[in-house]
């Protein structure tokens, strides 16, 4: 495997199934999409505005309300990244988060593609009218990665930004449930509160990740891998 994986083909790599089948393909799509948004706020290329508010103690937002501010445009070397750079430069109007991962569906299918060809998924061509083709991802790169979720999950161990925002995808869209093992709640609380692992992450990469996540949707009853 040359270099990391981005956050957008991480969330590809964990919305395939052990069989091959995408485990609910609309949220895969938005999914990726929501992950583009969150490397390029990782990279300090745009930053997320929106209204945070207290209930209760924890920390409320309202994701369907925030703005995208492109913060520095300059290349990052991925091709993807360049061209949403270029593209959020000449909006020409106020970009909204929800609306523009929902124009992104193709996010999915191209960093899918991109996964093929570092041969961290084996797509297999479907053979006959009723088959359709199967993309298997790498089991280790793929535990490797469910297995580094559960153990931000837990709240034990101080979190970097890249991790806070995959695991905040994958609490946020139920994702968890595929991915086997048990995940505490507690750690949901101090999420919340920016205490326990997160505390020491940037509060704007920590409102950024919880609004970006909670555009995910959750997953759908009626389909599976």
């Amino acid at each position: 495997m040359a270099g990391p994986l981005t956050l957008p083909e991480e969330f590809a790599l964990l919305s395939l199934a052990e069989t091959g089948k995408v485990i609910d393909s609309g949220q895969a799509e938005v999914g990726c999409a929501v992950a583009e948004l969150g490397e390029l706020a990782l990279r300090g290329k745009l930053a997320v505005r929106t209204r945070k508010f207290t209930v209760f103690g924890l920390d409320a937002y309202r994701p369907y309300r925030a703005e995208i501010e492109l913060v520095n445009a300059d290349s990052t070397g991925l091709a993807w990244a360049d061209e949403l750079l270029a593209e959020l430069a000449h909006a020409g109007e106020v970009v909204v988060p929800y609306k523009w991962v929902r124009r992104r569906r193709i996010a999915f299918l191209q960093h899918r593609g991109a996964l093929v060809g570092r041969g961290l998924i084996r797509r297999v061509p479907g053979r006959g009218l009723a088959r359709r083709e199967r993309y298997y991802p790498d089991p280790t790169v793929r535990q490797g990665l469910i297995n580094a979720v559960r153990l931000a999950k837990a709240g034990e161990h101080r979190l970097d930004e890249h991790m806070m925002f995959l695991s905040d995808m994958v609490t946020a869209s139920q994702l968890s449930r595929d991915l086997g093992g048990s995940w505490p709640k507690r750690h949901i609380l101090d999420r919340a509160r920016g205490t326990g692992a997160v505390e020491f992450v940037p509060e704007s990469l920590r409102d950024a990740s919880a609004v970006l996540a909670a555009l995910v949707p959750k997953r759908s009853r009626n389909q599976g891998g």
